[in-house]
């Protein structure tokens, strides 16, 4: 039994003995492959070393170009007439619609535009309406109150604006759009009207100067006239004039004679007027 046991242990040791050379020998007896041959080594040839490039410092970028603007160009003597006439018009304006009682404002000097295109100025009656029912001012109202041309509290009879919160442009919807529908009809108007006289008198300046450069030309053969006239003229008068002085001459000189024998008589008479002695 004990000799079946060793007999059987040893079968089992050589077993795993075996087991385990059996499982290192395939990696021992396999043939490891070739390792493929190197292709021979090819000597490339060397660069030469570049010269190293200096570097530049960074240009900054070139600022664009500016543009000059053309010079504006000078109001002309025309242009600066009608300029004072407008501006005379528009105090006489003013002054008329004060006096008419138009004019209720709440800057200094009065909203030109509104009296132009509405024929009033009313701004002050908007501000005084409670911020719910204000409307809004016009452009120039707003413009004069934001550039501290609004009048004092005690020119207001005591009303106090702040022009932050009390003083708006009235919004298109609400009148704005059409007041400048009216500003661009009224001024359409006059300005086809001013043209139009323009192109008139530009017309009639044009035929003056016309017939000027008509008359300048009919001057010369005038000119030529005239000489000839006064060649044909010359001859008589001074042809008349020997006859007559030689007309003339006999008669003074006959004259003469007789005024000798008269002042002969003059002694004669001057012997009879002495007195007898």
């Amino acid at each position: 039994m004990k000799r079946f046991s060793i007999s059987l242990l040893f079968a089992f040791f050589s077993l795993t003995v075996l087991t385990s050379l059996s499982a290192q020998d395939p990696a021992k007896t396999e043939a490891k492959p070739a390792a493929p041959a190197e292709p021979p080594k090819t000597e490339t040839p060397k660069e030469e070393a570049k010269p190293k490039e200096e570097v530049k410092p960074k240009e900054e970028p070139k600022a664009a170009p500016k543009v000059e603007e053309a010079p504006l160009k000078p109001i002309t003597p025309e242009v600066e007439a009608k300029l004072e006439a407008a501006r005379k018009a528009i105090a006489e304006l003013i002054v008329e619609a004060e006096d008419a009682g138009l004019v209720e404002t709440t800057i200094d000097q009065p909203p030109i535009l509104d009296l132009l295109i509405t024929g009033r100025a009313t701004d002050l009656r908007e501000l005084k309406k409670p911020a719910a029912e204000r409307l809004g001012v016009s452009p120039e109202v707003f413009g004069a109150w934001f550039t501290g041309h609004g009048k004092k509290s005690d020119e207001l009879s005591g009303l106090t604006i702040n022009p932050p919160s009390d003083v708006r442009i009235i919004q298109p919807a609400k009148g704005l759009s059409d007041w400048y529908e009216k500003r661009t009809n009224m001024l359409n108007t006059y300005v086809a009207q001013a043209r139009a006289a323009k192109a008139a008198d530009a017309a009639r300046k044009a035929d003056e100067a016309k017939k000027a450069a008509e008359a300048k030309k009919e001057e010369p053969k005038k000119e030529e006239a005239k000489p000839a006239e006064a060649k044909k003229e010359e001859p008589k008068k001074e042809e008349a004039k020997p006859a007559e002085a030689k007309k003339e001459e006999p008669k003074k000189e006959e004259a003469k004679p007789a005024e000798a024998k008269k002042e002969e008589a003059k002694p004669a008479e001057e012997k009879k007027d002495q007195p007898k002695s």
